[in-house]
């Protein structure tokens, strides 16, 4: 068993979270115990209580992390200039492969038994924020002439349908697959969102 000198305790929180990620990657957060994390890290339960409050607090940092990496994920992508709802469907598609290759991770960020969403810091909503604002980007492109409010909600909308074929895709609850994929379902959404939206 680790002793805490042996890590600063910027690694401690590091090597919680990153064996935290590890775990999730077999359970889900139901089955997951701060004893279980302690002992992936070769640390003891105290340690892990002398950096984080309790296991939702952890968890939380958890989705922090979870949804910093889908905001890279969708940086890195080659963002047209001018085919704004290309853009858009291309963000969802990064949404929906995340979803399918971890999605234990991806349904945490939803887990509202896990996480008290009543009272959440300004740090973790300025990363829910940011992801939102890259579909705000584009939105506010196709209609700029509308509120601000109009295309924060636009925003909730279209991704709130987004997400439910997301979860029906990874619970096998499509009941569509063998006539067409997640992808051409969320590439319809899109198309008919936006030629309603702006008719």
């Amino acid at each position: 068993m680790a002793r805490r000198s042996d890590h600063t305790r910027e690694e401690l929180k590091e090597l919680a979270l990153k064996s935290a990620e590890e775990l999730l990657n077999d359970k889900s957060a139901n089955e997951l115990s701060t004893r279980q994390i302690a002992t992936k890290m070769g640390y003891t339960v105290g340690t892990l209580y002398q950096i984080f409050k309790n296991l939702p607090d952890l968890l939380l940092h958890v989705n922090a992390r979870t949804l910093k990496i889908l905001y890279d994920d969708c940086q890195e992508l080659s963002i047209s200039q001018t085919d704004h709802p290309k853009n858009i469907l291309a963000y969802a598609n990064v949404y929906l492969k995340f979803a399918h290759s971890h999605p234990k991770l991806w349904e945490l960020i939803f887990d509202s038994s896990i996480l008290n969403n009543d009272d959440l810091p300004d740090w973790y909503l300025a990363q829910v924020n940011a992801l939102f604002s890259l579909i705000e980007i584009q939105l506010e492109a196709i209609q700029p002439e509308l509120s601000g409010q109009d295309i924060t909600k636009a925003s909730r909308v279209l991704w709130s349908s987004v997400h439910g074929i997301c979860t029906l895709s990874i619970n096998n609850n499509l009941f569509a697959e063998s006539a067409c994929s997640s992808e051409e379902l969320i590439q319809s959404l899109i198309t008919h969102f936006l030629s309603g939206w702006t008719a």
